[in-house]
């Protein structure tokens, strides 16, 4: 038997319009405009949902600013975002719980896959729990609900939604249940201002990295005037760890960072020239193209602090985000926040999709493509993430991507249709043509950890295939390719390799 709380927030997700993205922050101790100012909100400016949809309405798809609406539900507060994140990050719930009474809690949903729910007491995230992967935990104290997660049908279990779980666990330690119809209630929002990233991360304080006397300078300045030392000491962060000081070209680039002057013209060339030497090099590749974005200015200032390459040394990994972040706070907001304009098809990749490091390797190429390329890649991108997770060859999946490949729509009633097909129980059966329950030893342990990756891998490649369906080719395609990203498990190079061997 299932339990009956996911079971109602089952129903609630699969009714809501919301339900494909959103994030719901529940805090007590506080009032309304105590949580609209804990997530940066201006008490002063709420407004009742239609003026917040037209506020909304002035925007680019893509662009528009975070926004928060407030409910109460007995003594909680509830933050609620479509399509937003805010509450899932650890700056903005610890503001929160310290402005009620210590904690607070959020369940979490993009339209990327991603979800989680996190916990925080006090000043401190104590745990976070992927809903797919309950066993995938982080925070202080990972085991800090263990008790109450007891019988939750996360990973689709019982064909509940995996977001329906957190909402049930998020119960268990409120002892609130949300209302069915929370969202058609004439709540009050407001758009924020996004509260900054803590100059050191949570998991980093304390720790020897930032001792260092540069690091700490910084840290007790954060200000424009130190974003150019900022720069050139990230930028040798990048270089030293990529292997790279050896290039008489980056050491070019370098001094002249050191010397808080823009490399001659002719660096550009050379900086091209090697980053065409390193092209079957994916690491050393992005690491010349975070160097190429910090050596000249740009439009926006920020854009010198690119994130492409992933520096593996955990020290150097650590200064280099707090001096990334120290150069954010000091930039002008005005250079990096959305502005109004006159709503207009999309023509380029929204910038939300670019979070990952690696859609930022091929963001320009997927740009420069027309929309009947981008369609093509984006059908390819889906049938790949169907073939790595091992649903490509089940009696269901076949018709799907022949439509796909068509064009044609989906053969699906809805998305929960879809994923009955790919509960741990509904795969074995697919795959074995034996019930869950007869399973028994009758697999090897080879067989098992396939098995039982296919289950991990599925539920991304569902989302990938319905991701094809927008109507923007250029957000299908960033949308596609990020989720697709996460069948491959980590092996970012494999599917960027496969792509560009296949239409560049």
């Amino acid at each position: 038997m299932g339990d009956e709380a996911a079971e109602y927030y089952d129903r609630m997700l699969v009714d809501a319009e919301w339900g494909e993205a959103f994030c719901l922050t529940l805090v007590r101790g506080l009032d309304e405009s105590a949580l609209f100012t804990a997530f940066g909100g201006d008490p002063a400016a709420t407004m009742s949902p239609a003026d917040l949809a037209q506020v909304l309405d002035g925007f680019r798809y893509g662009d528009e600013p975070a926004t928060l609406v407030v409910a109460t539900v007995g003594d909680w507060r509830v933050g609620i975002e479509i399509n937003g994140s805010q509450g899932n990050r650890p700056e903005v719930l610890r503001r929160a719980a310290a402005a009620g009474d210590g904690a607070a809690v959020s369940v979490f949903r993009d339209v990327n896959g991603r979800s989680e729910l996190t916990y925080v007491t006090g000043d401190q995230v104590q745990v976070v729990i992927d809903h797919m992967r309950p066993d995938k935990r982080s925070g202080t104290s990972p085991e800090v609900l263990n008790a109450l997660m007891a019988g939750l049908p996360f990973g689709y279990e019982d064909d509940v939604i995996p977001e329906a779980a957190g909402l049930a666990l998020a119960e268990r330690i409120t002892g609130v249940r949300l209302p069915f119809d929370l969202l058609e209630q004439d709540l009050p929002g407001a758009v924020l201002t996004v509260v900054p990233d803590d100059l050191v991360p949570e998991g980093g304080r304390g720790l020897a990295a930032l001792d260092h006397p540069f690091i700490q300078r910084m840290l007790a300045a954060p200000i424009r005037e130190n974003v150019p030392a900022m720069v050139a000491y990230r930028t040798r962060l990048i270089a030293e760890d990529a292997g790279l000081l050896g290039e008489p070209v980056i050491a070019e680039v370098l001094t002249a960072l050191d010397e808080e002057r823009t490399p001659g013209p002719e660096v550009r060339v050379r900086l091209r020239e090697l980053h065409e030497r390193l092209a079957a090099d994916l690491p050393r590749l992005n690491a010349v193209h975070d160097v190429a974005a910090a050596a000249f200015d740009g439009e926006d200032p920020a854009e010198r602090f690119g994130t492409t390459y992933t520096i593996r040394d955990t020290d150097r990994s650590l200064q280099a985000v707090v001096l990334r972040r120290c150069a954010l706070r000091a930039l002008p907001p005005a250079a990096r926040i959305a502005k109004p304009v006159d709503p207009a098809p999309v023509t380029a990749t929204p910038r939300t999709a670019a979070n990952s490091s690696a859609y930022e390797v091929v963001a320009k190429e997927f740009a420069a493509w027309r929309p009947e390329k981008q369609r093509t890649v984006t059908r390819w991108l889906a049938r790949r993430a169907f073939e790595v997770a091992g649903l490509d060859t089940l009696e269901w999946a076949r018709p799907a991507l022949d439509a796909l490949d068509r064009g044609d729509p989906l053969p699906f009633p809805d998305r929960r249709a879809v994923f009955r097909l790919i509960s741990a129980a509904a795969l074995v059966t697919a795959t074995t043509g034996l019930p869950l329950d007869q399973l028994e030893n009758r697999l090897s342990d080879h067989q098992r950890a396939e098995l039982r990756e296919r289950i991990d891998r599925a539920p991304m490649a569902v989302i990938t295939i319905f991701n094809t369906a927008h109507p923007d080719p250029a957000k299908a395609l960033a949308d596609t390719f990020t989720t697709a990203l996460e069948t491959f498990d980590g092996r970012t190079e494999d599917l960027i390799t496969e792509l560009r061997a296949a239409f560049c």
